[in-house]
């Protein structure tokens, strides 16, 4: 049995299905559509459908290849199925779209009306482009193609006779080759139909492309079409890599969403974003491209039209506009880098929220972006007292949420946090705590991703608490720089968290010491022997010390304690029980109380392991007090058991070092 196609031509380096359709048409005189269904590939509306410029299904292409000769990565390679591993938008369009364009465009997938560059159609002196012209590139499908490498020239998009986009979306138009019954064209001439009226002889334009010296890159000034041919070697250079990305790098699989996205947020809120654009002329050619969408935006705000932003997120066809507006978002991320993004990012995102929210939330919360953009990109960083439907960053997935203090350590916050309190503004006199609860509720928020609320319930820090520290750092931390400043330190705690091995579930520590209280024997031997310890109501009270250790255990604030909760649920006093407790934290402790703290916190340590190890929660104060006792005699004054709980209750995962005992929560 003869094949369909016996003698068909090879593909073409980087050539597409669409284009292959074209000159074997022209080679056999026969129309592309009737190639096409010698191949197997008519649909099932007796057209070319567009879906397969992205990919054959199976079994059509094992039909294609039997028809035309070709081997199964020959037919693949039509395709922009080569591309999916490192541009994964493409793979996001939607498969079966009914017209040409929708989302496929919105998305940034890929565009069935393609670009184009004269010379590659041209062809070069081998015979078979002389006689049937260059290939038409897959790439050229592809949003993120806007130069030739090869000839080193902006693509055009338009028909130099017609002008009007090659291949154009038309009304009702389902096929992947415009006008794909018509037989006779060259594979480089114009399909376009010809309006009514104009040149009533010919159906269709029939320009020359091959011949268009083209204006695009006429366009341009020298310099700022080299950032354009640098920025395509780039963009290239990841499109055909072959080195697997890897999940989560944000500089990997998320390169592409993250770019698209950002493009998005320049446009929705241009001039904002002009100043990452290097030139006047290629500001001028964002302009053009945004004028529409910035029009949109205006007349939703002054109410003359409903909340879509209609076309907004649609490819520009121009290939100066596109590169324009891709080199604009590259500069706006930079090397991706938490911080540095979010300072760059804050003003637009908040814009663009502000202009159409759901809107914003879409092009910025993409499943594909990358979590740096997403928590760069978050409109309030703290939580959003005013927006009921924030989505919040994805979770980090490198620490749990169970693993995070309520009450950040005191060794931590002064290692990290207070040294940027100088450029913070002035948060009041209870600076320290608010900022250690905050960051713990942060920390939180990143591992979980979570709200603000939820993250802080999470921690068992009361309602009140949470929405003040939240309060107060919108508030006061509303400009980009200081918001900023602050994430950049708590990020760096997460970055060392993440990277931390045996770390600690503090909420164990919390669910286990939810009913331990401290035995009043304890309490009478740990005073023992210590004069003084018993010159108040409060100060021989085994509370004080159950308030104590359960915050050194659980590194929570002593004031959010079980006991003190109990006391106030039951409608009790709790103000000098808990300035007692409080006295603890003081830095100029001593004698008797000094001893009694050195006692408390080598307990804290004992019932620590007790509540990782899940073992009875019974600490042995005869070795507690001889442990104490034992560094007395050997002079040591900053924590007899320093080793142990350095190494094991409380700051188990911290990657540095401080020289003494860290002081306890409350401190």
């Amino acid at each position: 049995m003869s094949r369909p196609l016996p003698r068909s031509l090879d593909p073409l380096p980087g050539e597409s299905l669409p284009g292959w359709l074209l000159r074997e048409a022209y080679r056999l005189g026969l129309s592309p559509d009737r190639v096409a269904e010698l191949c197997g590939l008519r649909g099932p509306r007796g057209d070319i459908p567009h879906v397969y410029l992205r990919d054959l299904p199976g079994p059509l292409t094992a039909a294609m290849s039997d028809a035309a000769d070709l081997t199964i990565a020959d037919v693949n390679d039509l395709t922009l199925q080569p591309f999916a591993h490192t541009f994964p938008t493409l793979t996001g369009s939607k498969g079966d779209l009914v017209r040409t364009g929708g989302s496929a465009t919105s998305n940034w997938g890929v565009t069935v009306s393609s670009r184009y560059c004269p010379d590659c159609l041209r062809g070069d002196d081998r015979p078979v482009e002389r006689a049937f012209g260059g290939a038409w590139q897959a790439s050229w499908h592809l949003p993120m193609t806007f130069v030739c490498l090869r000839h080193h020239r902006l693509l055009e998009h338009l028909c130099p006779a017609c002008e009007r986009p090659v291949n154009g979306t038309v009304r009702a138009q389902t096929s992947l080759i415009k006008n794909s019954r018509l037989a006779g064209l060259h594979p480089a001439q114009c399909r376009n139909t010809l309006a009514d009226g104009r040149d009533s002889g010919k159906s269709v334009c029939g320009a020359r492309l091959d011949e268009n010296p083209g204006k695009a890159t006429s366009s341009l000034p020298a310099e700022d079409f080299q950032r354009l041919l640098t920025l395509q070697e780039k963009l290239t250079a990841r499109l055909t890599s072959t080195a697997p990305p890897r999940a989560g790098d944000p500089m990997g699989i998320s390169f592409f969403p993250d770019l698209i996205s950002a493009a998005h947020l320049i446009k929705l809120t241009w001039p904002l974003g002009e100043t990452y654009v290097p030139s006047r002329q290629l500001a001028q050619h964002v302009e053009t491209h945004a004028a529409p969408v910035v029009a949109m935006a205006e007349a939703r705000r002054a109410g003359l039209i409903g909340a879509r932003l209609t076309g907004s997120r649609a490819v520009p066809s121009d290939a100066a506009e596109c590169g324009a507006l891709l080199l604009a978002a590259d500069t706006l991320l930079g090397e991706r880098d938490l911080v540095p993004l979010r300072d760059r990012i804050h003003a637009l995102a908040s814009e663009a929220f502000r202009i159409s929210p759901s809107h914003a939330d879409k092009i910025l919360r993409g499943k594909d972006n990358s979590d740096t953009f997403v928590r760069a990109s978050f409109q309030r960083l703290y939580g959003d007292v005013g927006r009921r439907r924030q989505r919040a960053a994805p979770p980090d997935p490198r620490f749990q949420a169970a693993e995070i203090p309520a009450y950040l350590p005191i060794a931590w916050y002064e290692y990290r946090i207070a040294p940027v309190i100088p450029d913070l503004p002035p948060l009041g006199r209870r600076v320290t705590r608010l900022l250690r609860r905050a960051t713990s509720i942060r920390l939180a928020q990143l591992a979980m991703g979570g709200t603000w609320h939820t993250s802080a319930e999470f921690l068992e820090i009361p309602p009140s608490g949470a929405l003040h520290t939240l309060r107060v750092l919108t508030r006061e931390l509303g400009e980009s720089r200081p918001r900023s400043v602050f994430e950049g330190a708590v990020a760096e705690i997460a970055d060392e968290l993440g990277r931390a091995a045996n770390r600690v579930d503090y909420a164990r520590r919390r669910r286990s010491l939810a009913h331990w209280r401290l035995p009043a024997n304890d309490w009478r031997a740990l005073c023992d022997g210590l004069p003084r310890m018993d010159d108040g109501p409060t100060s021989s009270d085994p509370r004080v010390g159950s308030i104590f250790l359960w915050s050194e255990v659980t590194q929570g604030e002593h004031l959010h304690s079980p006991t003190l909760r109990e006391q106030r649920a039951a409608g009790d006093d709790t103000g000098m029980l808990a300035l007692t407790a409080g006295r603890f934290y003081a830095t100029d402790l001593r004698a008797s109380r000094l001893r009694l703290l050195q006692r408390l916190r080598i307990y804290a340590g004992l019932l620590a392991e007790a509540c990782d190890q899940q073992a009875g929660l019974c600490v042995s104060v005869d070795e507690v007090i001889a442990l104490e006792t034992s560094a007395q005699n050997h002079g040591v004054t900053d924590g007899p058991r320093t080793t142990l709980i350095e190494t094991a209750p409380h700051l188990r995962w911290r990657s540095y070092k401080t020289p003494h005992c860290p002081r306890s929560p409350g401190g």
